[in-house]
């Protein structure tokens, strides 16, 4: 069994548009009552990493969950939890690292933690659960290269 492509571009795309989208407003929010939007935009809004990192976990999680073996719900957001936040890491370590920072890890981390602050992650995980109900699932056709007789 595998999960349709179509299932799991829609699944892809609503986890990582929507918790991005969340995470934004979070920070929109947060700069707003400290009056520095300017801050926001340059973070979420005119950020080059932030969209190449919509990409990438986009890809990453469809690519998941079209090849790999159709779990139950309640290991779905474990799964994809770990291949989100294992995205999240890379791609802002190593954009850390070609801006030549001194300790990419540790700015992959802060940026770990501020997706964590800004609830980005835990709407991750609860769009996958809830996505995670959704998944269309079609049987595999195993070609062994034998005819039937008839």
């Amino acid at each position: 069994m595998a999960v349709t492509w179509y299932s799991a571009v829609s699944y892809a795309l609503v986890v990582t548009i929507g918790s991005w989208t969340t995470g934004a407003v979070v920070g929109l929010v947060w700069s707003a009552s400290a009056a520095s939007l300017g801050t926001w935009v340059s973070l979420w809004v005119a950020n080059f990493p932030s969209y190449m990192l919509l990409t990438v976990i986009t890809l990453t999680l469809a690519l998941t969950r079209r090849y790999t073996a159709p779990l139950p719900t309640w290991r779905v957001p474990l799964v994809d939890g770990g291949a989100y936040l294992l995205v999240l890491l890379l791609v802002s370590g190593l954009w850390a690292w070609k801006e030549g920072a001194a300790v990419p890890v540790d700015d992959a981390f802060v940026t770990a933690s501020f997706a964590l602050l800004t609830l980005q992650l835990p709407a991750a995980w609860l769009l996958s659960v809830w996505r995670a109900r959704h998944l269309r699932v079609v049987l595999r056709r195993i070609d062994d290269g034998t005819r039937s007789a008839s």
